[in-house]
C-alpha cells in the first residue's frame, strides 16, 4: 500500500469539528479554549477499581477509534512556541505534518523524503519510512507523556456543537512527577475532554516544573468530511506528475 507523509513548514490551515473551525492559512490564532454548555447526554468511560477514569485505558480507545478515521491533529506548546499539525487521509494512504518552526517545506512520499527549497527547487534522500516530526498521528505517545503520574477525576459532561464529550480533570500543588530531560512536576492543572466515540477532543494542560519554568500544551482533534487539508504545491505536484 502506497503511504506518503507531507510536513510542511508553514502557516496554519483549517478545518471544522467538535471544537469549531480550525484557524485558517490568513488568521494563525490558537482555537479559544472552549466554553462549552452543560449536557444531559452520557459518555461512558473506563473506570479503575476505585470509580476514578482509566486514563490510560481512556487513551489507548482514543489510538483504537482514530486508527481507521480522517482527522486533523493540532498541538501548541508555550503559546504559539511551537505548533505542529496532523492530516490524515485514510483513503489516499497520505499522512500530512507540519510545524511552524521554519521557512523549508518537506514531503515523505513512498521511501523518499523530499525538501523545497525557498527558490523552489527539490532534492531527495531516503525517508526511512517514519512520520517526520511526530511520534504517532493520534498523539497517543504525546497524551501519554502529559498524563502520566497524574490523578484525573470526572466533573461532569458538557455539549459542545451537539456532541457530548465527558471532562476530566486533574490538579495537583504537592507532587513529585519525573519528565523527561530530569524536569521534575512540582504542580499541574490539566482538562481532558473525551467523546462517545472514545476520541480526546482536546486537552488543556498546564505544569510548572522544580526549577520555576511552565509548559503549557494545547491538544485539539477534528474528525471527518474536511479534516483533511493538503497544500496546494503537493497537489500540483502530484497531477504535474
Amino acid at each position: 500500500m502506497r503511504q506518503a507523509f507531507v510536513l510542511a513548514v508553514v502557516v496554519l490551515a483549517g478545518c471544522s469539528g467538535v471544537f469549531g473551525s480550525a484557524t485558517t492559512e490568513s488568521d494563525p490564532a490558537v482555537t479559544p479554549a472552549p466554553v462549552p454548555t452543560p449536557s444531559t447526554g452520557d459518555v461512558s468511560l473506563p473506570q479503575t477499581a476505585d470509580g476514578t477514569p482509566a486514563v490510560g485505558r481512556v487513551i489507548t480507545a482514543h489510538r483504537q477509534a482514530l486508527s481507521t478515521r480522517d482527522l486533523h491533529r493540532r498541538t501548541v506548546v508555550d503559546g504559539n512556541l511551537s505548533t505542529t499539525d496532523v492530516w490524515v487521509d485514510r483513503d489516499a494512504d497520505r499522512t500530512r505534518v507540519r510545524r511552524v518552526t521554519g521557512t523549508t517545506t518537506d514531503v515523505v512520499e513512498g521511501d523518499r523524503r523530499y525538501e523545497r527549497a525557498e527558490n523552489g527547487s527539490v532534492v531527495s534522500e531516503p525517508a526511512g519510512g517514519r512520520l517526520p516530526a511526530v511520534e504517532t498521528a493520534s498523539g497517543f505517545f504525546l497524551l501519554q507523556r502529559y498524563v502520566a503520574g497524574l490523578v484525573y477525576n470526572r466533573t461532569g459532561t458538557v455539549e459542545r456543537n451537539d456532541t457530548a464529550l465527558a471532562v476530566l480533570r486533574a490538579n495537583t500543588t504537592d507532587s513529585t512527577i519525573s519528565r523527561s530531560g530530569s524536569r521534575t512536576v512540582v504542580a499541574a492543572d490539566s482538562t481532558l475532554y473525551v467523546g462517545r466515540d472514545g476520541v480526546v477532543r482536546a486537552m488543556d494542560h498546564r505544569e510548572r516544573y522544580a526549577d520555576g519554568t511552565v509548559r503549557t500544551l494545547r491538544f485539539r482533534v477534528w474528525t471527518g468530511e474536511g479534516s483533511v487539508a493538503m497544500p496546494d504545491w503537493f497537489e500540483e505536484r502530484e497531477t504535474a506528475g
